[in-house]
């Protein structure tokens, strides 16, 4: 698969998903298997989804670094995951959750089908 590949599964996953009511992208190829994608999607109930990812996606797709971040539209956090490394204490060090408590909890490597999926069921709740 290569970059541009990649971004096509992304979108694809975006628009299969019943609660994105508007999707702000921007895709960046560095090569023809490394990008950056970044942006925002706009979810019902006044919630949005900021996402940063860095993926090689050669031999196979790494998400060298990554940002999800599931906010209310006044900027209250629902959730985040990253795999940014600053705290070693976790057990899936990088892979970490921020909860709106301010508490970090441990997080398998994320990717926009499983955030889309956890999306679904805290609306479906």
């Amino acid at each position: 698969m290569n970059a541009r590949e990649y971004y096509q599964s992304v979108l694809s996953a975006i628009h299969e998903s019943p609660y994105v009511v508007a999707t702000d992208l921007q895709f960046r190829e560095i090569d023809s298997n490394e990008c950056y994608i970044r942006g925002r999607l706009t979810i019902v109930n006044s919630i949005e989804l900021h996402i940063a990812e860095y993926v090689i996606t050669e031999p196979s797709v790494q998400r060298t670094k990554y940002r999800y971040h599931l906010q209310k539209t006044d900027g209250q956090l629902i959730c985040r995951w990253d795999n940014v490394p600053h705290h070693p204490q976790v057990p899936t060090f990088p892979h970490h959750q921020h909860l709106a408590s301010g508490q970090i909890e441990p997080s398998a490597s994320m990717d926009i089908v499983d955030v889309l999926r956890i999306l679904v069921q805290y609306l479906d709740e």
